[in-house]
């Protein structure tokens, strides 16, 4: 009876790489993994707002919201119905609108060289009016600045909601030295737009 193998023979014979080709693919691999995770986006980067880039007159469309940024100016004197007050302000004049759907909220922020400023709630404002879908509401925004501050990077962001993440953003970058100061400025009242 024969045997179906041949304790004498040799074993099929394995191909191996050779020292020097093993490590230059582990090399290229890591390599390759410190390329990935360098061009990967944090969760900072990942869940930033989309920035719409707005400019005075023209109109800015985000994913639910629509502004036209009609006018801006500095003033040492604020009025609007039933209220006034001196300072350094930024009023912006704004006609805004949602897209899609209806929103309670305005989230209106000035930031300057890395300072957040928020529109004042004080005076009867559009930052407290709802906007309707379609239809714009004008009105203006007031942001009472430190005395003195004339000057600076500002950037003028507009959002339906504070929590701006993974949503649009409308950015408008005014030159602040170069906005123009007037004495006294008046708040437009909230209402419709007359486009």
């Amino acid at each position: 009876m024969k045997a179906d193998t041949d304790v004498g023979a040799a074993a099929p014979s394995i191909h191996r790489l050779p020292t020097w080709a093993a490590w230059t693919i582990g090399i290229g691999c890591v390599v390759l993994a410190w390329f990935v995770a360098l061009v990967t986006p944090g969760e900072d980067e990942a869940q930033a707002p989309f920035t719409v880039p707005a400019a005075v007159g023209e109109t800015a469309t985000g994913r639910n919201l629509e502004v036209t940024v009609t006018d801006v100016r500095r003033a040492e004197h604020v009025t609007a119905p039933g209220w006034e007050a001196e300072g350094n302000w930024l009023v912006v004049d704004v006609e805004a609108a949602t897209v899609l759907s209806p929103e309670r909220v305005f989230a209106s922020v000035l930031v300057i060289d890395d300072t957040t400023y928020t529109a004042s709630e004080r005076p009867e404002s559009l930052k407290k009016a709802p906007l309707t879908a379609g239809i714009p509401l004008a009105g203006s925004l007031a942001f009472e600045l430190p005395n003195g501050l004339d000057a600076g990077d500002a950037v003028l962001q507009l959002a339906l909601r504070t929590d701006t993440r993974m949503d649009s953003m409308i950015v408008l970058p005014p030159e602040l030295a170069e906005v123009p100061e007037v004495g006294d400025a008046e708040l437009l009242e909230s209402g419709w737009a007359s486009r």
